[in-house]
């Protein structure tokens, strides 16, 4: 075929396209002129190339690169207009975070430092009107629960993605939500450290709200370990509440919730499984080797945990404005109603008193740092206090109190948009841990300590996109 013949019909393909442009709802006459406009374009060329009979192959192909784009623009537009299109039906998101973190836990050899980052990369897609699915895949260390963080590490390494949220969201109506798979929290939180937010809880749940002002409510179960031969362990539990948003951006939030958590007492801690055997993988909880407790029969040797977590929380926010910032006040308190170990030995760090049941946070966050206001800032204060089996430690935040229950204390946080859709944070934690129960370390001597001071610094890098 000629290079005259193949740019005619190249032509052609595009007034084709063009006509049928013309014919869709879903297009603007300014897409349709635009279009013309190249067309027009490109038919001046053609006069121009047979006027000086030429058929030079870079000529041929600068002019088909062109007319390809066109194709591709046409065939976005028509795409993007249609409803069952299938791009239009996805939401792209995602985030990456560089983190420098500097721990300083007393009675260890020195201070760690560590640079680490987070990428988290997903979708939304809507099946129908009101149907939608979400995919999430982010970064992890060993598949961690609470944290997505990869730590530059292992000699430039491969660093895997996992999946972080999988889950289908039916609503029927306005007030009521249904969702199914490895889902966001289906109950409302504060901004304490009781539930760490790289969680994603799997299971099913149930969410009821009247209207954007009044009561709300939501049932759920979340699943931490199917067997064969014993029972599932999970948490089952109901949140009831009441909001209230006013125009000028103040609000009020009170909720209860309730978390019965089945099936853990007696087996091992479910995370960190590795080191179950010294009662470690509990983040906190209390641990025994009484074969009383310990079901034998689908653990294999070390500690479980000794009790059952049946937890009552009550929370609140209030937020109203100061100047031309929102002021943020939240408190939450928490007590495990079915906290009944204790025991005495000779030694501080394995006495476990009675009644180590109650948990509590306060805290305000000033200012509001948006992605899309570069210049906006937040600054923070939080006290938090959790008691060793106040909480289901699989549950409470990685990093406060080196992420374990029994420790205590306060967190500073404070942030700025620099630029849209990248932000600046600053996080300072001095907690203390060990406040119940003794730690046994061995530096610089062999002794138990309580209240060990733990410091952690956190400098983040967050770019959305």
């Amino acid at each position: 075929m000629t290079t005259r013949k193949i740019i005619a019909a190249a032509i052609l393909a595009v007034a084709t396209g063009a006509a049928c442009l013309a014919n869709a709802q879903t297009s603007t006459p300014s897409e349709l002129e635009q279009l013309k406009a190249q067309l027009a374009m490109l038919q001046e060329r053609l006069a121009a190339l047979e006027a000086a009979q030429t058929a030079q192959a870079a000529t041929t192909t600068e002019l088909q690169d062109s007319i390809d784009r066109t194709s591709d623009n046409l065939a976005r537009t028509v795409g993007e207009g249609a409803s069952s299109g299938w791009l239009g039906r996805w939401v792209w998101k995602g985030d990456l975070r560089v983190r420098n973190e500097n721990i300083d836990q007393e009675a260890t050899l020195t201070d760690r430092n560590r640079n680490r980052f987070r990428l988290r990369v997903g979708a939304l897609a809507r099946v129908n009107d009101t149907t939608r699915v979400e995919l999430q895949l982010t970064t992890t260390e060993g598949a961690d629960a609470r944290s997505s963080n990869q730590s530059f590490s292992d000699a430039n390494s491969r660093k895997p993605l996992d999946a972080d949220t999988a889950y289908v969201e039916w609503a029927p109506t306005d007030q009521w939500k249904f969702a199914a798979g490895k889902m966001r929290y289906p109950w409302a939180r504060t901004s304490s450290y009781f539930f760490d937010n790289d969680i994603n809880p799997e299971g099913v749940a149930a969410n009821w709200q009247q209207a954007a002002n009044g009561f709300f409510g939501s049932v759920f179960l979340a699943q931490f370990a199917e067997r064969a031969t014993a029972a599932d362990s999970g948490m089952v539990g109901a949140q009831i509440g009441w909001r209230w948003l006013r125009s000028d951006g103040s609000r009020v939030l009170i909720a209860g919730a309730y978390y019965d958590h089945t099936a853990v007492r007696g087996y091992n801690p479910f995370q960190g499984a590795s080191a179950s055997s010294a009662g470690l993988g509990s983040y906190g909880n209390s641990t025994t080797t009484n074969a009383a407790i310990c079901r034998r029969a689908v653990t294999t040797g070390g500690s479980c945990l000794a009790n059952d977590y049946n937890v009552i929380e009550l929370l609140g926010e209030y937020q109203f404005n100061i100047g031309e910032q929102p002021l943020l006040l939240y408190a939450n308190v928490a007590k495990n109603t079915a906290a009944d170990y204790s025991i005495t030995t000779t030694s501080s760090a394995t006495t476990i008193p009675r009644g180590l049941d109650t948990a509590y946070a306060i805290g305000f966050n000033y200012g509001r740092a948006n992605a899309t206001i570069p210049g906006s800032w937040e600054i923070g204060y939080l006290y938090q206090l959790i008691e060793k089996d106040a909480l289901f430690a699989q549950w409470i935040d990685s990093d406060f109190a080196a992420g374990n229950t029994d420790g205590g204390g306060s967190a500073l946080r404070a942030a700025w948009q620099f630029s849209r859709n990248g932000r600046f944070n600053v996080t300072y934690m001095l907690n203390e841990t060990n406040r119940d129960v003794a730690a046994a370390v061995t530096l610089p001597t062999t002794r138990n300590v309580f209240d060990r001071d733990h410091q952690r610094l956190q400098v983040d890098f967050n770019f959305t996109y």
